[in-house]
Formats: structure tokens, C-alpha cells, sequence
């Protein structure tokens, strides 16, 4: 059931409305948030209708706009620019929130130090449905109760103690789903290359990968042991799982996969500081 949010009291700013914050919003204004206490600084974001939209932080200030939560969706290396025209509003009562992919909370206390919190959120783009998982650290005097209540109904909440393990969960979560999502379409792919259509594929491939992963988190036992509730000794199964498993090939490939995008994570946390 989703999370309500018809009591949020507080003034709300987006500055960057994309794929990811959009997301967030959209689901939060289906959660019963008030368009009203909204308003968007993004000249390319979707019009929402009555939240007041601006095409840059200017408009925005030249039209009396204030907030007292401020999230930044922006690209984390537009943090320098955005950060000059924004932080004298970020003073007081305001919590800094940031999706910023590599900018840490020592960062946005640095560009922010009137705020009264930083906050870092790492959500995932499933938050559409109600189905993300959002890491979150915070730094400062943070209203934890009023964080709580804006990413609970995104989906799965996982307070961090610090942002230290940041870059690794924005690979491992942040960008998850689309590993899966490619997966999903290998996998189709693979099925289509074999003789199925391509519709009947896709269609297999979406049920199948639904259906474990529902059964995995519906179920107290680990992978593995589901792994061999469906696989027997010689089967089909086991004959596919043995190409998987060959030499450790599948977890050396994850590997591979999350340390380049935890590496490039540090890059844009570079570039945002100017040090690249």
C-alpha cells in the first residue's frame, strides 16, 4: 500500500527533473503529495500539472520561490554551477538532498554549509512503482521522521551510518536495474536465437525473471538453496548452471561489471569537485 503523503507540510524544490527524479516525484505525488508545495528548475522536464515549473534558478528566485527541501537531480557536473546560484537559499531550516551519483555528504556540506542537513539518497528507478530501494546517509540535523516519510513510498529503505560505501551501492542498486534489464534481453535474445519468437521470448523472459525474484523475496531461504529445488543431478538445469558456473566466469563478470560502474561513480565525484 502506498506510503501517504498528504501531510508533507514543507516546500519542496527540484533542480533537475529526469528519468530518475521524475521518477521520485511522480510516485510521491501519488502518494498524495500536494503539486502545490512543488516546484521544478529543469528547462527540458515533463510539465506536471499545478506544480510550477522554472527554466533556471533565476526564474525561480526572481519569482519568490523559496523551499525548505531542496533536491538536486541534476548532473553532478553541473554541482559547481548550480551550487553558486543556490547555496544562499540552502540556509536555516533547509535539508539539502541530493541523487548526485559520486558527490559525497563532505561535498555537499562544503558547497551547502547553511543547510541544516545534507542528505545523500542513492534510489533506484523502480521508486515509478513503488518497488526501489533508496540508500540514504545524512550529515547535520536531519528530520529523520520527514525523510523517512518521503522514501518510504519509493520502496525499500536502507539507512547507511555514513556515505562511505556510496559509490559501490550507486553501482550495486542505483545502476542494478539496468544490468537487469540487459540481462533480461540477452536472455531473450538467446531464446529468440533458438527458435522462439521474438514476442514469446521477451514475454518468457519478463515472467521468468518476475517470478523468481518474487519467489526469492517471498521466500526465507538463500539462492542457492532455490537453485537446487529446481535443478537435478543431470537434468537440464544443471546442464545450463554448469555453463553458467564454468571457472566462475558469471561472478568474475558482476565483478567486472559493478567496479567499473563504482569506478566511474569516483570520476564524476572528481569532476564535480574540479579535481578532474
Amino acid at each position: 500500500m502506498t506510503k501517504s503523503l498528504r501531510t508533507f507540510s514543507g516546500r519542496l524544490l527540484l533542480v533537475g527533473c529526469g528519468n530518475m527524479a521524475g521518477a521520485m516525484l511522480d510516485r510521491w505525488l501519488a502518494a498524495g503529495l500536494d503539486p502545490a508545495r512543488v516546484a521544478i528548475v529543469d528547462p527540458f522536464a515533463s510539465p506536471r500539472e499545478g506544480i510550477s515549473q522554472f527554466a533556471s534558478l533565476a526564474d525561480w528566485k526572481a519569482a519568490g520561490g523559496s523551499a525548505d527541501w531542496i533536491m538536486l537531480g541534476m548532473k553532478p557536473q553541473q554541482l559547481g554551477e548550480v551550487a553558486a546560484e543556490l547555496a544562499p537559499a540552502a540556509t536555516g531550516e533547509v535539508h539539502l538532498l541530493s541523487i548526485l551519483a559520486g558527490v559525497s555528504l563532505a561535498d555537499l556540506a562544503q558547497r551547502f554549509p547553511g543547510a541544516k542537513a545534507q542528505v545523500r539518497i542513492l534510489p533506484n528507478l523502480a521508486a515509478r512503482i513503488g518497488a526501489g530501494v533508496s540508500a540514504v546517509a545524512s550529515a547535520g540535523a536531519a528530520d529523520d521522521a520527514v525523510i523517512a516519510a518521503l522514501l518510504e513510498p519509493l520502496g525499500t529503505v536502507v539507512p547507511l551510518a555514513d556515505d562511505a560505501a556510496m559509490d559501490l551501492v550507486t553501482a550495486f542498486t542505483g545502476s542494478g536495474p539496468a544490468f537487469v534489464f540487459r540481462l533480461i534481453e540477452a536472455y531473450a535474445a538467446a531464446g529468440e536465437r533458438l527458435g522462439l519468437s521474438a514476442d514469446d521470448a521477451l514475454k518468457l523472459a519478463v515472467a521468468t525473471f518476475g517470478g523468481a525474484t518474487a519467489l526469492l523475496a517471498d521466500s526465507d531461504e538463500k539462492p542457492g538453496a532455490l537453485v537446487v529445488q529446481v535443478a537435478s543431478k543431470g537434468g537440464t538445469t544443471q546442464a545450463g548452471l554448469d555453463v553458467l558456473d564454468e571457472g566462475g566466469q558469471l561472478a568474475a563478470l558482476f565483478t567486472g561489471v559493478l567496479r567499473a560502474a563504482r569506478d566511474r561513480g569516483r570520476e564524476l565525484a572528481d569532476i564535480a569537485r574540479g579535481d578532474a
